[in-house]
């Protein structure tokens, strides 16, 4: 992995960057077995100068498969018009514009769109969400679907799919090490490198977290410090802060302490090194007024 990519990386989608993980992750999904001679085409968004659309993992198999993972640490209702953005911008790499207005018709691989979370507090394995769930007509009709499978993996030996995919059992598994650790009062570096050292010892992720040791500590304290701050902020902060205010008549207040707030978490974000556009959708600030805001605090 390139020095520099630890902040932006998480785990999973370094993790899954392999195309013999990717061909059995392929074959839990379709319930069949693809063969080591497979081809396999990593199409990952990365973002450009003119797009910053970045997503965990696309991936072309039997050329006629255009499938694309994503993994989120907590439910996310939108995941369905994310993943409408992530395909068409695939599509666009995929078809030269000028042949959309030719008589022959374009033939394009079938996508799917597959969703992995670690719903603790969710008992099903698997449903689906629907771009129209999110329509505002009240029948939810439109002439545009999108439907996303969701699969539920937090660590139990008995899902259906974590016996079918090793990639996706070892994944889950040392997940729930951290966790463990960390409920048994460890703290996160000490929960992280005490599950790394038991996973390589019973042949979880062995060569991956052998390879990886210093980024997989890096990517997981990345992943779960933004986690935090987006928690902070949805549960404790800004929006009930708001509301409080409100109730209490202190607009004035509220507003100050708001900004005050607000502040805080973006340079805790900045010192932990989190990415800039990061930081915006988090905060809902422009880049322009964090990239003031690190200046000012000789963080950027």
């Amino acid at each position: 992995m390139a020095k520099g990519r630890q902040y932006q990386d998480t785990v999973f989608r370094a993790y899954m960057n392999d195309v013999d993980r990717l061909r059995d992750v392929a074959g839990a999904l379709h319930g069949r077995t693809y063969a080591a001679d497979e081809t396999i085409q990593i199409m990952t968004l990365e973002g450009t100068f003119l797009s910053q659309l970045k997503n965990d993992i696309s991936f072309l198999i039997e050329d006629c498969y255009l499938i694309l993972l994503e993994h989120q640490s907590t439910w996310n209702p939108n995941m369905a018009l994310r993943c409408l953005y992530y395909i068409c911008e695939q599509f666009r790499a995929l078809v030269e514009a000028k042949k959309l207005y030719q008589s022959v018709k374009i033939k394009l691989p079938a996508p799917e769109f597959h969703v992995f979370y670690l719903g603790e507090n969710d008992t099903r394995e698997s449903h689906l969400l629907n771009l129209s769930d999110s329509y505002m007509t009240k029948d939810g009709k439109g002439f545009l679907e999108l439907t996303v499978l969701c699969h539920n993996i937090a660590y139990d030996s008995g899902k259906k799919l974590l016996q079918k995919s090793r990639a996706l059992h070892d994944y889950s598994f040392f997940v729930a090490c951290v966790k463990k650790n960390m409920a048994q009062g460890m703290e996160r570096a000490t929960a992280i490198r005490t599950a790394m050292r038991y996973c390589r010892e019973n042949d979880i992720m062995k060569n991956f977290l052998e390879s990886h040791e210093s980024e997989v500590i890096d990517m997981v304290n990345f992943e779960w410090n933004q986690k935090d701050f987006e928690e902070a902020i949805r549960e404790d902060g800004i929006e009930q802060g708001m509301a409080r205010g409100r109730e209490e008549g202190r607009e004035e207040g509220l507003a100050k302490g708001r900004e005050e707030e607000k502040s805080a978490f973006i340079l805790g974000m900045l010192r932990e090194k989190l990415p800039l556009e990061t930081i915006a959708r988090v905060s809902k600030m422009s880049v322009e007024r964090i990239q003031e805001l690190g200046r000012m605090h000789s963080l950027l």
